[in-house]
């Protein structure tokens, strides 16, 4: 009898444990086909990785340890449904590996993971920061990593807090170069206010290269407003980049977006999104000037509450000195010296 009711108070107790924590496996996979025209050697049909969304999984977790106080982590990674290779060879968890603390107090992470500056960034621009191309998502030049284009950094302490509609937030990433503070460090900041259907805020980051002789810096300010079925989106952002040789220019980017996101019925909706690049003294050549247009849409048409169809088409025009950037002809596979690029993508999605 004595055994018996033994195991099972221990039954008891076990469960009562594994139900204070808990582990969740997720994810996003898709794929389809894109024509891209204006890249070097003419136009190209392929496949494509769900340029919406990208195609990731991870898992994330929670303990509850008493007093409102739990325990949290995530890991993400990014990965390629055309071949299964992973978005970035060298990092399995490219897009998260954090772990943290959340409760009354607010939350406090530590490990790889977004900034505070892209934390906003991500809720007032139309597609949630998740587009998995320069195509459609610019930000990830004057919104992450400019030395690096990594819209995630390394080694980041951050903190997000909350008092009524006040949300606000700061991160720190330390560089980790023995005798030198700045080398390859970032810190971000960001305050924002929701107001029933309104949101608006601000918010500020500057990284220093590897070598800290050349730092860049991102003002954002913008916001949401919720009409009916649709979502209006604004923002306007401001890059700094000085030169790493004395005496040069320091480069300046002035960005003026808006969007919208209209759920026509639950099954239906579009997206669409426009972004002006106003640059000056591109590569920090003095003069050199220009001006970078990406607009898109997306009509998604959702089949359950788990997959979709979708359908995107997308325009770039360069004038100026940005027909020649680095960046964009990197990334985009753009002609040396084009003027345009345009694409379109139809594919299925499905999450987990």
């Amino acid at each position: 009898m004595k055994k018996i009711m033994f195991a099972t108070v221990l039954g008891v107790l076990t469960s009562a444990s594994h139900a204070q924590s808990s582990v969740t496996l997720y994810g996003d996979v898709g794929g389809g086909v894109r024509w891209t025209n204006g890249v070097k050697g003419g136009s190209v049909l392929g496949f494509d990785n769900t340029i919406i969304y990208g195609n990731q999984f991870g898992f994330s977790g929670k303990e509850d340890l008493g007093g409102g106080l739990k325990a949290i982590f995530k890991l993400e990674g990014a990965f390629s449904s055309g071949t299964g290779a992973p978005k970035t060879s060298s990092t399995l968890f490219s897009q998260a590996a954090f772990v943290g603390l959340t409760g009354d107090f607010g939350r406090l992470t530590f490990g790889r993971q977004l900034n505070a500056n892209e934390d906003f960034g991500i809720l007032i621009d139309p597609s949630g920061g998740r587009g998995a191309s320069l195509a459609i998502e610019p930000g990830v030049v004057f919104g992450a990593n400019y030395f690096t284009l990594d819209s995630r950094f390394n080694n980041t302490i951050k903190y997000l807090g909350q008092l009524g509609g006040f949300r606000f937030g700061a991160s720190y990433s330390p560089g980790g170069v023995a005798g030198d503070t700045r080398a390859g460090t970032n810190f971000s900041g960001a305050a924002m206010y929701q107001w029933g259907p309104a949101l608006g805020g601000v918010s500020y980051q500057k990284t220093w290269n590897a070598s800290a002789n050349q730092w860049a810096q991102t003002f954002q300010t913008g916001g949401t407003l919720q009409l009916g079925a649709a979502r209006l989106y604004a923002g306007y952002n401001d890059l700094t980049v000085t030169a790493s040789t004395s005496g040069k220019p320091s480069r300046r980017d002035k960005i003026p977006d808006v969007g919208v996101v209209w759920a026509f019925t639950p099954e239906f909706q579009v997206t669409a999104a426009a972004y002006y690049d106003m640059a000056s003294n591109l590569g920090n050549v003095e003069g050199a000037g220009g001006h970078k247009l990406t607009t898109y849409a997306v009509a998604e048409y959702f089949l359950s509450k788990k997959t979709e169809l979708y359908a995107e088409l997308d325009y770039n025009g360069f004038s100026g000195a940005y027909r020649y950037d680095p960046s964009n002809i990197a990334a985009l596979g753009l002609t040396r010296g084009g003027r345009t690029l345009t694409g379109a993508s139809i594919g299925l999605m499905t999450r987990f």
